[in-house]
């Protein structure tokens, strides 16, 4: 006869006769559990009369324990079990997102590959077989303790922007980083024409993206950065989930030559337009270097205060100026100046910025975009890193060693 759970009991046979019986068992199939690895008992060679011992339950052990709180989000969260066999374990929170884990059937035991999320509740349940084939499930739930700090983060390109082909994705963290290699591991990049990239640190607070080169025009791109249960160091986690798209527009390059006194401008290699320019005199010289277009400004009251030429200085001005595209943050602007026309062509006399007639000056703002290339030769002083979006005045290995995982 079967006793309960699916287990055959010992009939006595004929008298005198010795028999030897075989036990089997009725189980419900388990995929993840090879027929090889069941539990095996053993044939019983009792007389008439024997009753098999009975077979001891599935003792689970899971931590944290059940209803546990202020769990640490990096305690490890583990089953295992005894007198069985672990088949199953499913662990998440209660939105229904699950934490992955590795389910080792040498040692009966499960554990989780990932850090939890502060301040959340979790769902553990696990599911085993006795010795006889009989599943057992157990659950247990727990809350993680809230976060010392939050670690916020602002992008950029905005959502579905386009922008030139230099423009660089930039993260900015609400507090500092020191798991720098921990959040760079977070962070992916996608894109419909493929390129080589990396990601490289400026200071504790900010990471960039770029590709060796520039990005293929009309390139769409997807940044992920799934910071939820990151831990960022010294009590900073990330709490949420980031996802970016963009894309890129025409490759818009253009090259301000000042010992020329020229701007060539080029759509996809292809040059359609040289301007005649003027920029920064001797004691004022533009930069010189790779400049990423930062925004554009219909109009712009000029101080030059601002930038430390005050009141009283021979070289002061204050000037409404029209059609600005900036390309530093320290005040360099391609825009119309009517009162330097004559210069233009022939002599740079700015305070920096680079000179154009009215015409020139607002064909290239209407067709200028955040992250088209300014590039600037002929003057004596380097664009300094951090004066805009820099990037790409470092070569490329340069650019690695500024990697959390790649230098």
């Amino acid at each position: 006869m079967r006793t309960r759970g699916g287990r055959l009991s010992l009939a006595a046979v004929a008298a005198g006769v010795a028999v030897t019986a075989v036990l089997s068992a009725c189980q419900r199939p388990v995929a993840s559990v090879a027929p090889a690895a069941r539990p095996v008992v053993a044939a019983s060679t009792a007389g008439a009369g024997a009753v098999a011992p009975p077979t001891p339950p599935v003792e689970f052990t899971i931590a944290p324990v059940d209803g546990a709180s202020a769990v640490a989000p990096a305690t490890p969260v583990s089953v295992s079990v005894s007198n069985g066999i672990l088949t199953a374990v499913s662990l998440h929170d209660l939105d229904g997102s699950a934490v992955p884990g590795t389910l080792n059937s040498a040692t009966h035991s499960w554990a989780a590959t990932t850090g939890l999320v502060p301040a959340t509740t979790y769902a553990i349940t696990a599911t085993a077989l006795d010795r006889d084939g009989v599943r057992t499930d157990q659950s247990a739930t727990f809350t993680t303790a809230p976060a010392a700090k939050v670690l916020g983060v602002k992008m950029a390109p905005l959502q579905d922007e386009v922008v030139g082909v230099g423009m660089p994705i930039i993260l900015y963290f609400s507090t500092p980083v020191t798991d720098k290699a921990a959040v760079e591991r977070a962070l992916s990049v996608d894109a419909s024409l493929p390129v080589i990239g990396a990601w490289h640190w400026y200071g504790n607070t900010e990471v960039h993206y770029r590709p060796v080169e520039y990005w293929p025009a009309h390139d769409d791109i997807t940044v992920q950065a799934n910071l939820k249960g990151v831990d960022a160091g010294k009590g900073v986690w990330g709490m949420e989930n980031r996802t970016l798209n963009f894309s890129t527009g025409d490759a818009q390059v253009s090259e301000v030559d000042a010992k020329t006194h020229t701007m060539t401008v080029t759509v996809n290699g292809d040059v359609v337009r040289t301007m005649l320019v003027s920029t920064g005199r001797d004691q004022y010289p533009t930069t010189s270097g790779v400049h990423v277009v930062l925004e554009k400004t219909p109009s712009v009251i000029m101080d030059s205060a601002t930038v430390g030429i005050p009141k009283g200085n021979p070289d002061y001005y204050y000037e409404t100026v029209l059609w600005d595209v900036r390309i530093s943050w320290s005040g360099e602007f391609v825009h119309a100046a009517p009162w330097s026309t004559s210069a233009q062509g022939h002599q740079n006399v700015s305070h920096g910025c680079v000179n154009a007639n009215p015409v020139d000056a607002k064909w290239f703002y209407d067709m200028s975009r955040r992250g088209d290339i300014v590039m600037v030769t002929g003057t004596p002083r380097p664009l300094i890193s951090g004066n805009g979006w820099t990037d790409w005045n470092l070569d490329w290995p340069k650019w690695l060693a500024g990697s959390a995982v790649q230098s």
